[in-house]
């Protein structure tokens, strides 16, 4: 008898993620997470190049500016304390050089429209379906930087906006790129300052708007169920980090698992192992700090013939190693 209630892969998508062709994602901290297990085995994975984003209309709005090939300028940015920031992107996103900060903007922007050009996914996870408006423009904000509230007017989209603003984008990538095969999910990681119900509220209103989304665009989108496998198949709090808010990393490898086994196939699989290796032994440094020759040329060798057997692998890497 089972007591436990178990999400399956998914059946026919086998292949949809390989290291042949890059993989590009958006959204919340939670495309952190499976992106850094995914770099981790050498898929050519673009991970948030606008910083980690969680709410539809924001991922959207940068979406739309990597498809308008629109660079980002100077009079986008704000300084505060001394640090330039942009409304557009995460923190990590800012420093105290105008121009380094712009320079990393739209280097990051132009690695994921590179990417987007031969890429065979693009993953996409909603994080809340509350956002921020800036009062003056009344444009929505990716990232608040800590500004005073007053500045902001906060409220939550409903599913009909979500599916307005991502129909659009849809029609955009199909046109563009018919080939690309666009996942969304929704992110299991809980967002509890509005209370336990005011986060179910949030998510259901995010799982409404992608269940129509993929019903009205069955040939572009798909959805990989990460908040179900989150909530009703591991259901237990031993699955959380101490917060008690995100899944811990015996969940996450837990999801990643059955993304992989959903999307990447048999062969795919094997070779991930492989590069997994491959990345432990280029992040290994030696205790002493003493180079240790035979270790090196070993994980020479090996790096050699990954790359003879899969050239493809060349770009992950150069990220890795940067």
């Amino acid at each position: 008898m089972d007591f436990r209630t178990t999400v399956k892969p998914l059946e026919g998508l086998s292949g949809t993620v390989s290291h042949d062709r890059p993989i590009v994602m958006m959204g919340s901290c939670f495309t952190d997470n499976i992106g850094a297990r995914l770099q981790g085995e050498l898929y050519d994975c673009v991970v948030n190049p606008c910083g980690t984003l969680y709410n539809p209309a924001s991922i959207a709005s940068s979406m739309l500016d990597l498809l308008y090939d629109r660079d980002f300028t100077a009079d986008e940015l704000f300084q505060h304390e001394g640090v330039w920031r942009s409304y557009s992107h995460h923190s990590r996103f800012s420093g105290v050089d105008r121009d380094e900060v712009l320079r990393m903007m739209n280097e990051s922007a132009a690695e994921a429209r590179n990417a987007l050009q031969r890429a065979s996914a693009l993953i996409i996870t909603f994080g809340t379906a509350w956002i921020f408006r800036l009062k003056e423009g009344n444009r929505v904000v990716a990232n608040c930087h800590k500004q005073p509230a007053s500045l902001f007017n906060r409220e939550m989209l409903n599913s009909t906006q979500i599916l307005g603003l991502w129909k659009k984008i849809l029609r955009e990538i199909t046109a563009r790129y018919p080939d690309l095969k666009v996942i969304f999910t929704v992110s299991p990681i809980r967002h509890l300052s509005d209370g336990a119900h005011g986060n179910q509220v949030s998510k259901s209103t995010l799982l409404l708007a992608v269940d129509r989304l993929v019903a009205e665009n069955a040939a572009t989108a798909l959805y990989f169920p990460s908040y179900e496998i989150m909530l009703d198949d591991l259901r237990d709090y031993r699955f959380y980090a101490a917060d008690m808010v995100h899944p811990s990393d015996v969940a996450v490898d837990y999801i990643y698992d059955i993304f992989r086994r959903s999307f990447v196939s048999e062969a795919d699989m094997r070779l991930g192992a492989e590069c997994a290796r491959l990345v432990k032994r280029l992040r290994h440094r030696s205790l002493s700090g003493v180079a240790d020759n035979e270790f090196e040329r070993a994980t020479a060798a090996m790096r050699a013939d990954l790359l003879s057997r899969c050239p493809a692998l060349q770009p992950a890497l150069d990220r890795l190693t940067r």
